[in-house]
């Protein structure tokens, strides 16, 4: 929700596909982050990633609306959102693949 408030305001001052380049650098390092065995810097990579998820929100239609011939500009705007809900879909059938007692078992 940060970063789609802010969005906005970077778009006012960068180009569209360089926030975009920009964001995918930053989703790259919040799922590194999330690869280490350390609870604090998982989650610091979940913040970045989400915040990066969020900024893409905002971005991608506005960059489909500026460069989408007419006849076809909201075809594409409803397709971003629907992937949206479906990656959102998909990352919530594949948590119900884990166990309740191994997702909260600590590991040391």
């Amino acid at each position: 929700m940060i970063s789609c408030l802010l969005a906005p305001l970077l778009m006012k001052n960068f180009d569209k596909f360089y926030l975009i380049i920009m964001t995918n650098v930053v989703v790259c390092a919040g799922s590194a982050l999330c690869i280490s065995k350390n609870f604090i810097v998982i989650c610091i990579g979940r913040f970045f990633t989400g915040v990066a998820v969020g900024a893409f929100t905002v971005f991608c239609p506005r960059f489909i609306n500026e460069i989408a011939p007419t006849e076809i500009k909201g075809m594409l705007g409803s397709m971003n959102q629907v992937m949206c809900t479906l990656g959102i879909f998909t990352t919530a059938l594949l948590g119900l693949a884990i166990p309740a007692d191994v997702a909260t078992t600590k590991t040391s």
